[in-house]
């Protein structure tokens, strides 16, 4: 179906982009879902709403994301959702404890430095 254009006029479509705008902002403000997942999901029905043949949904995604982003961005969404629950979790916070109690209150930010540098990778 490579030979699929779009029949939506103007109108329709803007209409379908409030709304996902509106869909997006209620889902991580009033549902606290987290965003990467909301604006998966968000794109998903947005290409279903302007008519994208199923067949084409996942690569029409993947093109919207670009090249290099298309193939990183699944790694970057999935390292902020996990830095959030180490973060949430108390985790973040013994890490930084141990580094201090490591290098000692004088080096407190070499020390949160440090520990920056081990959750980050």
């Amino acid at each position: 179906m490579e030979d699929w254009t779009q029949t939506l006029g103007t109108a329709p479509l803007l209409g379908i982009a409030v709304a996902a705008v509106a869909l997006i902002l209620f889902l991580v403000i009033r549902v606290r879902l987290h965003a990467f997942l909301v604006l998966v999901v968000v794109s998903l029905l947005t290409a279903l709403a302007t008519g994208i043949p199923a067949d084409m949904i996942v690569d029409t995604l993947l093109d919207g994301f670009g090249g290099t982003l298309g193939s990183v961005a699944l790694l970057i969404g999935l390292g902020a959702i996990l830095g959030r629950l180490v973060e949430s979790s108390g985790g973040a916070k013994v890490v930084a404890d141990k580094m201090v109690s490591v290098f000692g209150e004088k080096r407190a930010a070499f020390a949160l430095g440090v520990t920056s540098l081990l959750l980050g990778f």
